[in-house]
């Protein structure tokens, strides 16, 4: 009992605890619908199921788990009870199972609960600061509204999918709640990965600091550009709508992005963050195959950038921190299969003829990815940290 107590305390205080291993294993459910599909196992179209297994369940738990344990921390604030961490974990496993089950409107509905449960979690702690969070946070928050105005337009709007409300609010779920986090997350957690220090670091505060307003009115324009330029999408302006969505991405990456500095996992978040936008460059360049432009952001982009910054909170957070600095061979293997995974992908769109067999190798080596990591990093999840 007493080890029951103290384990809970811990996924409390650190919940990507809890929260990672679920998002690998709801990852690995989703991307496994297309083996079972192509194996005759399922009888409907998987498309709609594992878009939101990997938005709503893969890169919601690592976002969630992140936030959950750095949010706390950063503004001072006592960690996640356990009716939150609870409530949390099992409205994303709900929204997960819901889904599997085909029925998307509920799915969208339990999810998008799941962000109003954390967004007012996390603005209590905000609130109730003792430390103010980085001004580039303005970012997490929009993504996060992002995920729940998103969830909420394509669960209403689902028996119209190609509506303007409806496609509005796939572009905000798909790539918005993620997209935006990352942005604002990626300059704070680089220096930390290269362990050098910033000249512009903003003094630890309750009151928001001289210069912290600047910088985050400067964050939260970022974010509301990319969010129009998907409203100019829905409207049928791809190409203006796309360039100005790679034109302020670039700018505020140049800006905010130290460009100094070398570790290993500090050039694995560099690669993600180049993937990222040469993804959304090819997407512009040859719209004709804009989702497989896309999953070069998804797998190579986003998947390679959350499992990269999910290392440095498990390897932080369980004495491993000497690693940071040194090359994870493991690691190297992953980038690999992720790489490869990104090529079929995209060739599926390419070999109509073998759009299938693509789809189910670039399913398999996505899955290879995500068990070489897990098996070299969960296990740390259950060492607790000895400096605490």
């Amino acid at each position: 009992m007493q080890n029951r107590k103290r384990s809970m305390q811990l996924f409390c205080a650190e919940p990507f605890r809890i929260f990672f291993p679920a998002g690998i294993a709801l990852g690995i459910a989703g991307v496994s619908l297309w083996l079972l599909y192509y194996n005759d196992c399922l009888t409907s179209y998987p498309g709609t199921a594992h878009a939101r297994m990997m938005i709503e369940g893969f890169m919601a738990s690592f976002i969630i788990g992140f936030l959950g344990t750095a949010g706390p921390r950063i503004t001072s604030t006592p960690p996640f009870s356990r009716a939150e961490l609870l409530a949390l974990l099992g409205l994303d496993l709900l929204a997960a199972g819901v889904h599997v089950g085909g029925w998307h409107r509920g799915g969208d509905a339990l999810f998008a609960l799941c962000l109003i449960t954390f967004l007012y979690a996390i603005g209590k702690r905000f609130i109730r600061r003792e430390d103010s969070p980085p001004p580039n946070f303005a970012l997490v928050a929009l993504g996060l509204l992002n995920g729940i105005i998103g969830a909420l337009l394509v669960a209403v709007f689902e028996d119209a999918v190609y509506s303007v409300p409806y496609r509005f609010g796939a572009l905000l779920l798909e790539q918005g709640f993620v997209l935006l986090p990352i942005l604002g997350v990626a300059p704070f957690l680089l220096p930390r990965l290269l362990d050098i220090p910033r000249s512009d670091e903003l003094r630890e505060s309750r009151t928001l600091p001289r210069g912290w307003m600047p910088r985050a009115a400067f964050a939260a324009a970022v974010g509301l550009t990319i969010d129009g330029s998907f409203l100019l999408e829905t409207f049928g302006v791809d190409t203006l709508a796309a360039w100005l969505r790679v034109a302020v991405i670039a700018l505020y990456l140049s800006i905010r992005m130290p460009r100094q500095g070398r570790s290993f996992l500090g050039d694995c978040l560099r690669l993600g963050v180049v993937a990222l936008v040469l993804g959304l460059i090819a997407e512009t360049l040859w719209p004709q195959y804009r989702i497989g432009a896309l999953h070069i952001v998804f797998i190579t982009g986003f998947s390679f950038i959350v499992l990269t910054v999910a290392i440095r909170v498990v390897f932080g957070h369980s004495g491993n921190a000497h690693l940071f600095q040194k090359r994870l061979p493991f690691f190297i293997v992953v980038a690999i299969l992720l790489l490869l995974a990104m090529l079929s992908r995209y060739v599926a769109d390419l070999a109509a003829n073998a759009r299938g067999i693509h789809l189910v190798a670039a399913a398999s080596f996505w899955i290879a990815a995500a068990v070489v990591w897990a098996t070299k990093v969960l296990p740390k999840v259950r060492i607790p940290d000895p400096s605490e």
